[in-house]
């Protein structure tokens, strides 16, 4: 006898409802159960990640240095006069604020800045001391580093050239459940963050390869800029990097979002760590979590 078409549709539902994760179970069964408080900062500092994770051996982008106060900006400053490609973060904010991606210096003292425009040595004092105030960071006092700009490994840099593209990882007990690339538009100004108009594709964990991709909540098959293809993207270094995820998810945060990228010689760094990885990637893939977390905890 034929189902009533009704009750295949409410079957389907309901396995809609178990397989997609929301935020109040991602909260309570994913990162409360899983996570400990006290180990909350080992993700929410990235300086302190970045110590972490060097100590278990984990490569991450090399630090330029460090301001912990308004007495130390001056000081930040001088270290990177000279420099050229290097990356501004606040220690303690998310989303991608705050973030200044500076590239060549077209003259003492004046930068190329990732995205369009230059900045002045001015510019980045100012921004530095924003930092250090907590203006990205809830308000609370932060500190400012700087570390080395990772050049984006050919692949990428063919989806598109102005910015860094990386790749997110979430993982549970260690082990892979699913993955996106996240890649950078004029719209986003050159930061890889789909809030502020970056693109999501979606990666098989098996085989690395891209299967979808999303932009501003809408499929896509091109990059809206560069008009690169985005679907069969094999992902370089792939296994390489599902084996960096593994270890940096050693840290004492059984669920985590592992942020890495590959650079133009091959290497994966990771970038950051966070305890409470957004649920964006569900939609980014058309599928939710639930079935993978509920095949690790079986």
């Amino acid at each position: 006898m034929r189902r009533p078409q009704w009750l295949s549709q409410w079957r389907r539902m309901l396995h809609r409802r178990k397989e997609v994760v929301g935020i109040n179970e991602r909260n309570v069964e994913l990162i409360y159960r899983h996570n400990d408080r006290r180990h909350f900062p080992i993700a929410d500092d990235k300086l302190v990640a970045k110590q972490v994770l060097s100590e278990l051996g984990v490569p991450v982008p090399r630090l330029l240095g460090v301001a912990h106060g308004l007495h130390e900006v001056n000081g930040l400053l001088e270290r990177i006069e000279d420099e050229e490609h290097f990356v501004i973060k606040p220690a303690q904010s998310s989303g991608g604020q705050g973030l200044m991606v500076v590239g060549e210096q077209v003259e003492r003292g004046v930068w190329l800045k990732a995205g369009g425009g230059d900045v002045t040595l001015a510019e980045i004092r100012q921004h530095v001391a924003n930092i250090v105030f907590g203006a990205f960071s809830k308000d609370r006092p932060d500190r400012a580093y700087v570390e080395e700009r990772i050049r984006a490994h050919p692949v990428h840099a063919r989806l598109w050239h102005d910015g860094l593209s990386d790749l997110r990882i979430i993982t549970l007990n260690q082990v892979p459940l699913m993955a996106m690339l996240r890649v950078p538009t004029a719209a986003s100004g050159g930061v890889a963050n789909l809030h502020q108009g970056g693109i999501g594709l979606a990666i098989d964990i098996e085989s690395g390869r891209t299967i979808r991709a999303s932009f501003r909540g809408r499929p896509i098959d091109r990059h809206p800029d560069s008009g690169a293809p985005l679907i069969g993207v094999q992902q370089p270094e792939w296994e390489r990097v599902i084996d960096t995820a593994r270890r940096a998810s050693q840290v004492p945060l059984a669920y985590l979002g592992t942020d890495i990228v590959v650079d133009q010689s091959g290497r994966t760094l990771v970038l950051e760590l966070n305890a409470r990885p957004g649920l964006e990637i569900q939609n980014v893939n058309g599928r939710g979590l639930g079935t993978y977390v509920e095949e690790v905890l079986r």
